[in-house]
This record gives structure tokens, sequence and C-alpha cells, in this order.
């Protein structure tokens, strides 16, 4: 089914762009979040195979992304940026509980995006059935601390919505030194040279982001990832999955670490399911049927 395209108000009014694919009496609705640098159009593929499986799906447009541009491209908010863009998740959960009443809501976020729902979740109430994390990793509050001086100077120096060359290297531009015969600088997303195609064409893709939504970022995962915090998550069943030559995964070793911090926060039901020589976007991998129909298994597994 086709896309319909709405927005909703966040709390400071901003209105929030997203795509809801409908589907009649559903068994569950999937909620997504998108990574960096990307959009929840790319997502229309997948949200039909869920419309097909019997699941309604609504997506939104993270701040400063997609048709949520605001006053840049890549640039949260001119402050509180972390706050805004975990508000807008919750406000989109309540959302999707709202237009379907009684139905269980499941969140699927993907990198940055599950860095965000993470957020979101310790801050805000919410009532999912369970949560799915696409390319995701863990990383102690320490680090996130130490790199925020580093994403702070280069706001100093090249502005709030400058773009450092620094901070565009230690993320996206170092990503395809573990790939051997690279072809394009974003290799790293996928096997399938097509979907990476599609990604490079997409202009509102790939576009480096704005020292004050590096600051942002750092600064919300500093706190986000506090032991303190993650105990706040809803013990809800837990999924999550990542291939093993995703750098953003730390080539498996950082969704690992997310999964023992998980289970250490009392996430008593989690489970992780790793893709050998898969890349950062599994769901656009050359094995992505494999991917959904196993997510697909999870998510009718632990619908109440």
């Amino acid at each position: 089914m086709l896309a319909q395209q709405d927005t909703l108000a966040a709390q400071d009014g901003t209105a929030i762009p997203y795509r809801h694919w409908p589907c009649q009496k559903p068994r569950a609705v999937i909620q997504i979040s998108h990574g960096m640098a990307e959009h929840s159009k790319r997502y229309a593929p997948l949200a039909q195979a869920f419309n097909q499986a019997g699941f309604a799906v609504i997506a939104h447009d993270h701040r400063g992304h997609g048709h949520n541009r605001g006053r840049k491209l890549g640039h949260f908010a001119d402050e509180k940026g972390w706050q805004k863009v975990t508000s807008d998740l919750a406000a989109i959960g309540a959302l999707a509980h709202e237009l379907y009443p009684g139905t269980p809501v499941f969140l699927l976020a993907h990198s940055m995006g599950s860095f965000i729902a993470l957020g979101s979740l310790e801050m805000h109430p919410s009532q999912y059935a369970g949560i799915i994390l696409s390319g995701s990793e863990y990383t102690p509050p320490l680090k996130f601390k130490a790199a925020l001086p580093i994403a702070k100077t280069e706001r100093l120096v090249f502005g709030p919505t400058g773009r450092s060359p620094v901070m565009s290297f230690l993320s996206f531009g170092s990503y395809n030194q573990g790939i051997n015969q690279r072809r394009t600088r974003f290799d790293w997303l996928s096997r399938d040279p097509a979907q990476v195609d599609k990604y490079l064409q997409d202009p509102f893709c790939g576009f480096d982001c704005t020292n004050q939504l590096w600051v942002d970022l750092l600064g919300g995962l500093s706190e986000t990832f506090a032991h303190s915090n993650l105990k706040r998550l809803p013990k809800v069943p837990f999924y999550l999955f990542a291939g093993t030559r995703d750098p953003v995964g730390r080539y498996g070793e950082g969704v690992k670490d997310l999964f023992r911090a998980l289970q250490k926060a009392g996430i008593e039901d989690a489970t992780l399911q790793l893709y050998p020589e898969g890349r950062h976007e599994m769901l656009n991998e050359t094995n992505r049927e494999e991917v959904i129909a196993q997510m697909l298994t999870w998510i009718n597994q632990h619908i109440t």
C-alpha cells in the first residue's frame, strides 16, 4: 500500500512529517526510527513487506532529515536537539497507539535511530510490545564524554551549523577502511552495489551533519548509556541484529556489548542475531529477505 503522508505537532510546535502505511485490522503496528543521513521513505519496501504480513507501519523523519529539514539538513536544532528528537519519537509512538487502539506496537530503530530510541525510552513512558534495534552498538559513556570536547571545539571553530572535517572523518569518513576493493565511499553500508548506488543518488542521504548535531548526539549518548539510565528502559522483549562487517557496531563486538548491557540493565528477554559478512544496513543487504523473515518470526512470537 502507498504511504499516507502527514505531520504531527511536536511539543515545541514543530511539524514532524511522517509516513503511514495503513493496514486493515493489523495484528501489530511497526514504528520505524531511521538512521543518520537518511530518511523514512527509504523504508517503503520494508513497510510493504510488513503490510503483507498484516502489520501497519508508521515512520517519521528525524529533525534535520528528509522532509524535516528545518533550518538545515543534518541539524537537529539550535538548542536542546537531543531532547527534541527523543520527544518526537515518543510523540509518534503515542500517535501509533491512537491510530490503532488496543493493537501492539513494536519499535524498529536503526543506527542513530536506535540511539534516539533508547534515549526516548529512558525519558518518556512507553507501551511498546517489543523493541528491535538494527545496526546499533554500546560504547561506555566515558568515551562519549571524552569525544564531546572535540565536537565542542569544532563547533567553536566552524560554527554550530558548520560541518567539521574531523567529525566527518571520525564517522562516515573512516567506515570504509575495512572494505577491500572499495567502489564508492559508502560501500560499508551494503554488499549490494544497487543499494549503495540508490543511497548515493538520493539527495537526502549521505550528507555531513552539523557540529551542533554532533554535540547533541555525543551528549545524549553519554547519558543514554549510563547504567543508571539503561535500567530505566521498559522491561519488554528486545531483538538486536547486525552484520559482522558493520563498522558502526565495531564488527559485531559493539552490538554484543549492547546485548550484555541490556541484560545487565534487567532486560530478561533479549535476542541477538549476527549475520556473517553483513555490513551496516542489513535491511538492504544481499540477504535482506532472510533478515526480514527472521525479524517477522520474532515479532510474531511476541505479539500478545
